[in-house]
């Protein structure tokens, strides 16, 4: 069990937060509070265990609060409490994208007080919303993928600097059973394909051959964690905002761009019920996200030469396990968006439809909508 959220903040310049808590949902791996004081300001404050949150036996180390602090700490140095907001001078701006502020972190709970950027719908719930508009949708997404090119063109010119700081074993541990090994394990037992052993085997072959990419020449700093949890879009101020940083990594672009797309092309799946991955043309928010990020890599010519040249490849790959794996673990559901009822794992037309297409990309990466960045 969680600590009180109060007796966290008792001994703190925070101290006076204790007019009321809510616990916040959206993400899964921390436990996340808003407090607020008797004039009504607000605070957000988050706590770690070594496992988590939503499934404590899962283990996660609570190491991964470094790294959050670390990486905010880069985009906001005049913030920094780790001695690394040096390193984060030379990282260009995006405008109208915020990383919220780093007010407290005691590494000894561990648990960490930031700045509350009020509240507002989750991207997920936005993006399928009918009040959402195109244009926006296409603004954010091309808004995260500038964001994400200057930080990977920046890691990549200073990653002799960087690296260091972030090479987060806890998140490598973690991602790589749930991504690869629970997958593999999942299609043999789950799918009806006849070569599912095959497929599976594949799904191994490419977690050693990109295991091993950590290690090239491409390697560049990486959010870690980019999917809908982490954005959230200020629809008045047109503002995008990003959280969770505890998945920052040294590594290839692949774990940001495709794990991005992998959770943006089944939005657009859940928001369009006539839309078919296999044969529709490639969703606009995505092409707004990819060719954003590609513009914004090409300001960065030596990172954009050398991240590139895998980055179609395994950003693929990457994205068809991933959707694999959260189709087997039951999301990306049409129907039980209109029944509310969550089958795992998926069993009907949707699962069909997705799976054809993780199929297609982790067999055969070269026919991908990541040529984009070509």
């Amino acid at each position: 069990m969680p600590p009180c959220p109060f007796d966290l903040v008792r001994d703190t310049p925070f101290g006076s937060y204790t007019a009321s808590a809510t616990k916040l949902t959206g993400g899964m791996i921390n436990y996340v509070w808003r407090l607020t004081n008797a004039l009504g300001d607000s605070i957000i404050v988050k706590y770690a265990e070594d496992s988590i949150a939503s499934s404590p036996d899962i283990k996660f180390s609570s190491e991964r609060m470094d790294f959050e602090v670390r990486g905010l700490s880069l985009f906001n140095p005049e913030d920094a409490l780790l001695g690394i907001g040096e390193l984060g001078k030379p990282l260009a701006k995006t405008p109208l994208v915020r990383v919220p502020k780093l007010l407290y972190y005691d590494q000894s709970v561990p648990f960490l007080v930031l700045e509350d950027i009020g509240v507002h719908r989750s991207f997920e719930d936005w993006f399928k919303a009918e009040d959402s508009k195109a244009e926006d949708l296409d603004f954010v997404c091309a808004k995260v993928g500038e964001w994400l090119a200057h930080l990977h063109g920046f890691g990549y010119n200073n990653l002799d600097k960087v690296e260091e700081h972030f090479i987060n074993k806890p998140a490598r541990e973690l991602l790589s059973g749930l991504m690869y090994d629970m997958t593999a394990k999942d299609i043999e037992q789950h799918t009806k394909f006849e070569d599912k052993k095959e497929l599976a085997a594949r799904i191994m072959q490419l977690k050693t051959e990109m295991r091993q990419a950590k290690t090239g020449d491409s390697r560049t700093l990486l959010f870690g964690d980019m999917w809908p949890g982490s954005v959230l879009f200020d629809v008045e101020r047109k503002v995008v905002n990003l959280l969770d940083f505890e998945f920052m990594d040294v590594g290839q672009v692949y774990g940001d761009i495709g794990h991005f797309v992998a959770h943006l092309l089944p939005l657009h799946f859940l928001r369009d019920q006539s839309y078919d991955p296999n044969t529709d043309p490639c969703p606009h928010s995505v092409v707004a996200f990819l060719s954003s990020y590609k513009r914004t890599m090409e300001s960065y010519p030596d990172a954009y030469q050398a991240v590139s040249m895998d980055a179609i490849k395994y950003s693929t790959a990457f994205m068809g396990i991933e959707i694999a794996r959260d189709v087997l673990t039951g999301n990306w559901c049409r129907c039980s968006e209109k029944t509310e009822k969550k089958e795992e794992p998926l069993t009907c037309e949707c699962a069909d439809i997705l799976l054809k297409l993780a199929r297609k990309y982790i067999y055969n990466p070269s026919d991908s909508l990541f040529n984009i960045l070509n």
